[in-house]
């Protein structure tokens, strides 16, 4: 067995029940509750529909990277949601099974445990990255660290899952410098890109964009789960 795995922590969930445990709510208040973001709508007609014309697909394996049509309409919806050039579909863009599933396999790919890696967290934070970091062998760091020396991997959440803050321009800019300072690679999980009041919140490929950098350094991931109301479609992208 991989003895990275005994650093692992149950899930929240998990805990939250032990800590409720034998406690019986007063009936006179109504419950809060606190499981796992679900959504709490019905999937669109149109995605069922797609789903149900699509099943003789299933005899046959799928393209590791996609149908051409997926990444052209990826990246034609990244243009229009974001106002940036429409990315390279071949080079650019790439369909995965859920961006949580993406999430972690990135941190096995980009981080070099032999070097030392940190990967920083934001905090309250997806437990995700802290798994991700542990099984890479990775050190993780929960907030603004002390000393960038060592990091290789950033998670930045905006919108953020639980706070619900939302990452401005200055905030990206000082990131990016950061990341051209010391190296390490943004890894931008937005997958709440789409749930909001009043002003569409700004992405990392955005915020790049309008400080005429190139998106060196930085991935960011997307997900159907919320935005579509499709969590069990395990459908993303990045």
């Amino acid at each position: 067995m991989n003895p990275l795995l005994g650093k692992l922590q149950p899930y929240p969930f998990e805990k939250l029940r032990t800590l409720i445990a034998g406690n019986t709510p007063p009936a006179s208040l109504a419950p809060i509750n606190l499981q796992i973001g679900e959504p709490k709508h019905p999937t669109p007609t149109l995605v069922k529909d797609a789903l149900a014309k699509a099943l003789d697909g299933l005899a046959a394996y799928p393209l590791t990277a996609g149908t051409p049509e997926l990444r052209q309409a990826i990246a034609a919806w990244l243009a229009r949601r974001y106002g940036i050039p429409t990315p390279n579909a071949e080079t650019e863009v790439l369909p995965v099974n859920g961006s949580r599933e993406a999430l972690f396999a990135f941190a096995q790919t980009v981080l070099d445990p032999t070097r030392g890696a940190k990967v920083v967290c934001p905090n309250p934070f997806y437990q995700i990255y802290e798994g991700a970091a542990l099984l890479a062998g990775a050190t993780p760091v929960y907030g603004t660290p002390e000393s960038w020396q060592g990091v290789q991997l950033v998670y930045a959440c905006s919108p953020a899952n639980p706070s619900g803050k939302v990452m401005k321009l200055d905030d990206w800019r000082t990131l990016f410098e950061l990341s051209d300072r010391h190296g390490f690679v943004i890894a931008s999980d937005e997958c709440y890109s789409e749930i909001y009041c009043g002003e569409a919140p700004l992405g990392g490929l955005e915020a790049a964009r309008k400080l005429g950098r190139s998106y060196e350094r930085l991935v960011a991931f997307s997900s159907l789960s919320k935005r579509s109301n499709a969590p069990g479609m395990r459908s993303g992208f990045v």
